[in-house]
């Protein structure tokens, strides 16, 4: 699919991934409620902890996350 000048939104943006190392994951398999949501927390915090830095972008930023298994 072609993708045209006009159809995007005037804005930068940021690709991140987090992953669990697999030790994590096996243990998130018996309590993946827990697990995911400190794995959403903490990579939340870290992007808005990192982006309002203003030796780094000294923005406030939105974000969505998606968890891919």
């Amino acid at each position: 699919m072609e993708t045209r000048a006009e159809d995007l939104l005037p804005v930068e943006y940021v690709h991140v991934v987090f992953t669990m190392p697999a030790e994590i994951a096996q243990i998130a398999f018996w309590n993946k409620k827990a697990a995911y949501g400190l794995l959403f927390k903490a990579s939340a915090e870290t992007v808005t902890t990192i982006a309002v830095d203003p030796k780094r972008m000294g923005a406030r930023v939105g974000m969505t996350s998606v968890l891919h298994t």
